[in-house]
């Protein structure tokens, strides 16, 4: 599998993910890392669902067990309803839902929410996600 910055051969758009379980996506399939996007989304980096990724199309993203929530995490000690990530005027935020085991972005954020910006991860539990807000670089 290539990796980011290396040579990339085709495109395909990220998935779009609305509430329940994802299909199952294949090990041989590029990261959204080399893809060319051109939606804010983020990506699940470690955790049982890694390089799952998810474009942020609606006004809120709810994250957490619960298989009603729109990214849903194989995480213990995550809330059903975990956090959320709110599109803004001016950009995304972070808000932890007064989960019991907090939400990490720079530090612990208990029921509290900051802005998100490119590049951003974040932690819930075990599993850690990375916000991508950017087209990705034309590919030649």
């Amino acid at each position: 599998m290539a990796r980011a910055g290396s040579g990339r051969e085709g495109r395909r758009e990220p998935t779009e993910f609305v509430g329940g379980s994802p299909p199952s996506k294949p090990k041989e399939q590029s990261s959204l890392l080399e893809l060319g996007r051109s939606e804010a989304c983020v990506v699940i980096t470690s955790g049982s669902r890694r390089e799952a990724e998810f474009v942020l199309r609606g006004a809120e993203t709810t994250i957490g067990r619960d298989p009603a929530v729109d990214v849903t995490i194989d995480e213990p000690s995550a809330s059903r309803r975990h956090a959320v990530i709110v599109r803004g005027r001016d950009g995304f935020y972070l808000r932890d839902l007064g989960s019991t085991n907090g939400t990490y972005l720079f530090g612990l954020l208990h029921g509290q929410e900051k802005r998100l910006m490119e590049g951003d991860r974040f932690r819930i539990g075990r599993t850690e996600f990375l916000f991508h807000d950017q087209p990705a670089p034309e590919q030649e």
